[in-house]
């Protein structure tokens, strides 16, 4: 039951900061900047959107294996 919540919750952050960074974010020669409302908070949301696809992936194969295993004994 984590494993489903990890996975629900890392998908809320990844759609929320995939769609922050989309919308105000950009690679430039300074580096990867945003505009105004998330001015200053570039890393913070590169962070959150790369951690929160690996928190998906692996609470997501733990799920299916669970599920799996869970199918397999009954």
């Amino acid at each position: 039951m984590a494993s489903l919540l990890a996975a629900v919750v890392s998908a809320v952050v990844l759609a929320l900061s995939s769609m922050l960074s989309e919308r105000h974010c950009a690679f430039g020669f300074g580096g990867f900047q945003c505009n105004d409302p998330v001015a200053g908070y570039g890393s913070v949301l590169l962070t959150a959107t790369l951690a929160s696809f690996a928190i998906l992936i692996v609470s997501a194969l733990i799920a299916t294996w669970k599920l799996v295993a869970w199918f397999r004994a009954r």
